[in-house]
């Protein structure tokens, strides 16, 4: 081992073990839009947005992950396995294409509508970059919603969100569960998946 690399300490793991979780893109995409939807549309239209992403697409696939870990066919419940990836894109994306078109059937929540597809699209992003590396999706979809936010709250809320993001980023790094190339493209991903939502708005 290089003399140059310190192994992470146990304390240090386990803070990066809490932001990862806390970090979760199923938690912190649910969190999002269910806050975000409530305070933007009026409450049927906010309670569609939430349940079309919440029910459609997060439970389903956290429910699924489950499924898999306890089958034994998932190493973990973050499908840290690159090649374990291959069918979890395919759910996600099914997903999240028919819960962006049960937006898209809303006429009341139309300025969700891109935010939605593009997300599809960055899911995709990641799943065509999969076959050649792992893809942090912690990152990608941090620094999507630190765009999103910057969007919707203003850029001083974008950057304190970038910064958070930053900092799960680098717990998938402590954690062993990404490298420093797998953080930074996922990185890179979702800041690119922001500018082209902000390009459309």
């Amino acid at each position: 081992m290089s003399p140059l690399f310190t192994p992470p300490s146990p304390r240090a793991r386990r803070l990066a073990a809490v932001v990862s979780t806390l970090g979760h893109p199923l938690l912190t995409v649910g969190l999002f839009v269910g806050f975000w939807a409530f305070r933007q549309l009026a409450a049927p239209a906010a309670a569609w947005v939430t349940g079309a992403v919440a029910g459609g697409v997060l439970l389903p696939v956290a429910a699924w992950s489950y499924y898999q870990v306890r089958r034994g066919r998932y190493t973990n419940f973050d499908v840290s396995r690159r090649e374990q990836r291959g069918t979890l894109y395919p759910l996600v994306l099914g997903l999240l294409g028919l819960a962006t078109a049960g937006v898209w059937l809303h006429p009341a929540a139309a300025g969700w509508r891109a935010g939605m597809a593009v997300a599809g699209g960055l899911v995709l992003l990641c799943y065509g970059l999969n076959r050649r590396l792992k893809v942090s999706l912690h990152a990608a979809l941090s620094f999507y919603l630190a765009g999103c936010l910057a969007l919707a709250a203003g850029t001083g809320w974008g950057l304190l969100a970038a910064g958070l993001a930053g900092v799960i980023a680098a717990s998938r790094v402590v954690l062993g569960r990404h490298t420093g190339p797998e953080v930074l493209v996922g990185s890179a991903a979702g800041l690119l998946a922001a500018a082209v939502l902000l390009s459309l708005r």
